[in-house]
């Protein structure tokens, strides 16, 4: 969608947004990107109500989106939204006479776009292997054109061994890797013929306490585990690849804290647990963590080895991610500790806050804290119901002493990250938003 509008406008109240479409712009088969597209494309993530469409959830209804000429799309909203902008990057412009006649059984050609495109971009699907290996070739005939060299087309090879990554990208045979180990990318940042960028990411890694259930449930326990737990050595686990963050944003988040209230202090750790009536003689907890992810359990023997001081004691269990996240729909069930990876689809503090704070998200898998304050919810309703950045700031900063105080999550640190790559790429831009891959339109191959 960004490259597709030349302009957009929105009302006072945050509640209407207009769009004019770039008149040159046209589908792979050549058809014309139409603002009935969009219509048809955004009322299909609704009807589907699957990936993106949790954005749109309570936002925008099937008939809230129009186009009034072929070159105009208006999106009238059933509440102010300010990151709208930001969200229509999520609305994949499909093309609907290619879809429609791919459908089966009413699917809305979900089968057929597994393998196949019916987008407007700069590459076309060649090859797909699920599982394996996906295949893209540049469209010469590109309605933008391009600029400069540029590649031909790229291989996305799928494997999951960091080392293996690592080695592959150390001979040659691939240009890029990504998730590798700390271990691997401090290896590689050796080398003179491999780049390892170390960017500030908007990602966040915290370990969710369950606020509605058992011990974590005590606010004092919270603020103990807080205090107790050792944030030099999670530092020291991810070899300079990670910074501190003080609260749930990163702090390359406009607006974030800066400033960690909790610091490493075993004497404070006792004085929070000694506050709570039941548990100031300490319990037994568990800390659940992805099976594979060596330091989400790394990050689970430092809780270990900390709150063993305040005479709780910690039992690692390793866990499947599906098997995880159906446990965090009831409170009763799920983890008492669990770390997690939060990514952003938009740069905007909402995009952390509501779907991990709000009451309506708890159960979820950025949920999984279960938290419930009804003040929260009034002010993250306000913040994204107006487009007076001075006023949702005031908010944000408000949730976060909020947050922050009663310690509903420990939070740890924020990766430095970017893809690693070989020497001779160029043209190469770290984005933080998640799911963002090399943007290869810009991408070409020089000397090394």
């Amino acid at each position: 969608m960004p490259w597709l509008a030349t302009e957009h406008t929105v009302s006072d109240d945050a509640t209407e947004w207009t769009f004019k479409l770039d008149e040159r712009a046209t589908f792979q088969d050549g058809s014309p990107v139409t603002a009935d597209a969009v219509v048809y494309s955004t009322q299909r993530i609704l009807e589907l109500n699957q990936g993106v469409a949790w954005m749109f959830a309570d936002i925008l209804t099937a008939d809230g989106v129009t186009a009034p000429d072929p070159q105009t799309v208006v999106f009238k909203l059933a509440k102010p939204f300010a990151p709208f902008l930001h969200a229509t990057a999520w609305i994949f412009v499909l093309n609907p006479a290619q879809v429609a006649a791919n459908e089966k059984d009413g699917d809305k050609g979900q089968a057929w776009l597994t393998s196949n495109a019916a987008g407007s971009g700069p590459f076309a699907i060649s090859r797909w292997e699920p599982g394996n290996l996906y295949q893209f070739d540049a469209r010469l005939d590109y309605w933008r054109g391009w600029e400069g060299d540029h590649v031909s087309g790229y291989i996305h090879q799928v494997s999951a061994e960091s080392s293996t990554k690592r080695l592959a990208l150390q001979n040659g045979d691939v240009q890029f890797a990504d998730w590798l180990s700390p271990q691997d990318k401090t290896l590689l940042a050796k080398m003179p013929d491999i780049v390892v960028p170390k960017e500030q990411s908007i990602s966040t890694y915290t370990v969710k306490l369950n606020n509605a259930y058992g011990p974590t449930a005590d606010a004092n326990v919270r603020r103990a585990i807080s205090y107790a737990f050792d944030y030099q050595a999670m530092l020291d686990v991810m070899s300079g690849f990670a910074a501190r963050i003080a609260g749930p944003l990163s702090p390359s988040l406009k607006g974030a804290m800066q400033t960690p209230v909790y610091e490493t202090d075993i004497e404070k750790a006792k004085a929070e647990l000694a506050k709570s009536a039941q548990y100031a003689d300490g319990f037994d907890i568990e800390f659940v963590y992805v099976t594979g992810l060596e330091e989400e359990r790394q990050t689970g023997q430092i809780m270990l080895d900390q709150l063993k001081q305040l005479n709780i004691n910690v039992t690692i269990t390793a866990m499947e991610w599906a098997n995880a996240v159906a446990l965090f729909a009831d409170p009763e069930q799920s983890p008492a500790m669990f770390p997690i990876y939060s990514g952003s689809d938009y740069p905007d503090p909402d995009a952390y806050l509501w779907p991990a704070f709000h009451s309506s998200s708890a159960g979820t898998w950025m949920g999984a804290s279960h938290y419930n304050n009804p003040d929260v919810d009034t002010m993250l309703e306000e913040a994204r119901g107006t487009t007076d950045e001075a006023k949702r700031q005031e908010r944000y900063d408000a949730i976060q002493k909020q947050l922050v105080d009663e310690a509903v999550e420990v939070y740890l640190w924020s990766p430095l990250e970017g893809f690693p790559h070989r020497a001779e790429v160029q043209g190469y831009q770290y984005t933080p938003v998640m799911g963002s891959d090399p943007w290869w339109y810009a991408i070409s191959l020089g000397a090394s």
